[in-house]
């Protein structure tokens, strides 16, 4: 599925969005989603959490990083930051961080984003551990017939 395509009047309207929030201007809004997008994909590579792909485009170390805007159908379109990579086990990881949430308490947002990486990783090996089983149950009695 390809993702919406903003038009102009989105980005202006979460441009102004985020200027009636935080008083930045649309230059500080944008170089600020820069910085925090380079920051956060150069804490997760300092970690070796992302691994080569040709999946997702190499801004920073195996990381790639875009600028968006989020729309959520009940509010204003907001300044948001899509950071894609993959990790080990072929799994692709896309986070999609909130520009006004992430000011408000930067460390916290960051720490809890971080922390969950752990817990998804878990729960996708899981998920695929049980669909390889589940495939080679019924590739069985597809191939064996059922006894």
């Amino acid at each position: 599925m390809q993702p919406k395509q903003h038009t102009q009047r989105d980005v202006a309207r979460a441009g102004r969005t985020a200027y009636r929030l935080t008083g930045m201007s649309h230059d500080q809004v944008v170089a600020t989603m820069r910085d925090y997008g380079r920051q956060i994909a150069e804490e997760l590579t300092r970690h070796g959490i992302p691994v080569p792909s040709k999946r997702h485009r190499p801004d920073v170390g195996h990381v790639q990083i875009d600028t968006i805007v989020i729309q959520e159908k009940v509010s204003h379109p907001e300044p948001g930051i899509r950071i894609a990579f993959d990790v080990e086990g072929d799994l692709g990881v896309t986070f999609t961080v909130k520009l006004l949430e992430l000011l408000e308490d930067p460390a916290e947002y960051l720490r809890n984003l971080f922390n969950q990486l752990g817990p998804m990783r878990r729960n996708m090996m899981r998920r695929r551990r049980d669909r390889k089983a589940l495939d080679a149950a019924f590739y069985k009695a597809l191939t064996q017939g059922a006894n």
